[in-house]
């Protein structure tokens, strides 16, 4: 499985769930309102669940649903 992880900042509220349960995908871009990190794509990166693991995407997928502000995007890519 694949993921694409995207944050729609205009909707982000900076409540840091995301950089805080998953650091290695999300960070804070300096003002609270959550990044994909540029280390492993930016917006809009694919994240291989093979390579990186099914826990990481596991938790991708959980912080996605908890988002209080809906601004987290995850789409399964198919293969």
């Amino acid at each position: 499985m694949k993921l694409k992880v995207m944050v729609d900042q205009d909707l982000c509220t900076a409540c840091a769930l995301c950089y805080d349960d998953v650091p290695e995908v999300y960070e804070d871009a300096g003002d609270g309102i959550a990044k994909v990190k540029d280390e492993v794509g930016g917006d809009g990166a694919i994240l291989d669940c093979e390579e990186v693991g099914q826990d990481l995407c596991d938790r991708v997928l959980e912080v996605t649903e908890e988002c209080p502000s809906g601004s987290l995007i995850t789409e399964v890519v198919e293969e």
